[in-house]
């Protein structure tokens, strides 16, 4: 990953553009990281897989809880919970 001060990303914006479809760039101010430009695909695929992680984490809490004893919530309980009709 490069690291570029803010000053020299302004000046080379063209540049930093292109170096950041290549490999991640670390955008500095003052001396500390401040932002991290990368291209767009990457960043999507990053995402996707944090939400992906999170999905996985919530349910396996959820399993950890049902299998302690927590009462199980009926689909038709939270459809009406959230205003939504079933067909």
């Amino acid at each position: 990953m490069t690291i570029i001060p803010a000053t020299e990303a302004r000046q080379k914006w063209a540049q930093t553009l292109e170096l950041a479809h290549r490999e991640p760039v670390t955008i500095t101010q003052h001396g500390r990281a401040s932002v991290v430009l990368l291209d767009a695909a990457v960043a999507k695929c990053a995402l996707e897989a944090l939400e992906d992680a999170q999905d996985i984490a919530d349910a396996k809490a959820a399993d950890a809880e049902m299998a302690s004893g927590g009462i199980p919530i009926s689909l038709d309980d939270i459809a009406k919970e959230l205003g939504i009709t079933l067909g």
